[in-house]
């Protein structure tokens, strides 16, 4: 008997394994037809949660019934939003100065009940909490097989996930436009023995896109009209990361870009990271992080102020087809843990492109 449940249990995860899909960044994905739905269930008993990982809120619900008034100002404000592409991430280009773009922002995450977890307006970061949506798929859904398998296990499919998104917004070429990036990061519930416990999960690439198609209808653009521009932009070439041992024995990344567009894509690896910008400098060419050095993943969700590290990114152009990024101990104490750190963050920046 044990060993039909260890096959049937090995052919599952072959089906399972064989149904998943790494997802384009920039995939021309479906738009429009995504049911976002997060609501909380009072029912679910209270969930083991990493000590260094605060529980999202199961306050409110997020879903897509927000709709703009016939007399919306909003929409009459803006006059364009527009969609930027390369290989690797999408953007908005919209025709309002950022003080303004920020505000709107806020409104569109709070009106879907997302609450603003962090804000810093002079460096154009804000952050929502994690909110959770209860995913579990009744058993006559998922079939005789792998409902067997869950009673098996003791286990159950569709385990909560709790979603959170980081929006950074830059001031454009004209000072009367602003670039806007959206980031969505996501943590799902797993079982660990008795214990049902949070870890990250891959990202949702097409709900991340769904969201900045919802956000650029809530800026104005019609929605038809929004989805066809999302689709439709093509992208540059691949960019070019690689890292290097500096002088003084840290590492140091190299991009094959001059040193605006290398600022850039170190902003989204960033963003992609979830890494905590406490203050950045674009004329300087600068990044002030904080950071929790290897103390694990959930560690980085929370900013506790005494186990926090604040380093110095700074962005060097060596010509136009070559830009070197620095890692700056800005306590000038060198320790190995430091610069093993600098190897480990530059890498995992490295690995984004």
């Amino acid at each position: 008997m044990k060993n039909i449940n260890y096959l049937t249990i090995i052919m599952i995860s072959f089906l399972v394994v064989s149904c998943s899909k790494i997802t384009d960044p920039v995939k021309e994905i479906s738009l429009g037809n995504r049911v976002m739905n997060y609501e909380a269930d009072e029912k679910v008993d209270s969930l083991v949660i990493p000590p260094d990982l605060t529980a999202p809120s199961s306050k409110g619900a997020f879903t897509e019934v927000i709709v703009l008034s016939d007399d919306d100002n909003v929409a009459q404000r803006i006059l364009n939003v527009e969609v930027k592409r390369d290989k690797y991430r999408r953007w908005l280009v919209v025709d309002l100065p950022p003080s303004e773009v920020w505000s709107l922002t806020k409104e569109f995450f709070r009106s879907y009940n997302f609450k603003i977890e962090k804000e810093n307006q002079k460096i154009g970061i804000l952050e929502t909490d994690y909110l959770e949506i209860e995913t579990v798929v009744p058993d006559k859904s998922l079939g005789a097989i792998r409902a067997g398998l869950a009673k098996v296990l003791k286990t159950q499919y569709g385990l909560p996930i709790a979603d959170k998104y980081r929006v950074r917004i830059e001031p454009g070429e004209d000072l009367d436009k602003s670039e806007v990036y959206l980031t969505l990061s996501s943590i799902g519930e797993v079982v660990n023995g008795s214990m049902r416990v949070w870890q990250p999960r891959e990202k949702d690439v097409e709900l991340e896109t769904e969201m900045l198609l919802t956000l650029m209808v809530f800026l104005g653009n019609d929605r038809e009209e929004a989805i066809d521009k999302i689709q439709s932009n093509n992208y540059s070439d691949e960019v070019v990361a690689s890292v290097e041992t500096s002088e003084n024995g840290y590492a140091s990344l190299i991009f094959s870009y001059d040193k605006e567009q290398t600022w850039r894509y170190l902003g989204w690896a960033l963003d992609e990271l979830s890494v905590d910008v406490e203050d950045r400098d674009s004329i300087e060419g600068s990044y002030f992080i904080n950071v929790k050095p290897y103390t694990g993943y959930f560690s980085k969700l929370l900013n506790t102020a005494s186990a926090l590290k604040t380093y110095q990114l700074v962005v060097k152009e060596v010509d136009e087809f070559s830009t070197f990024v620095y890692f700056v101990d800005l306590s000038e104490e060198n320790e190995d843990d430091t610069i093993t750190y600098s190897f480990e963050l530059f890498n995992q920046i490295a690995s984004k492109f």
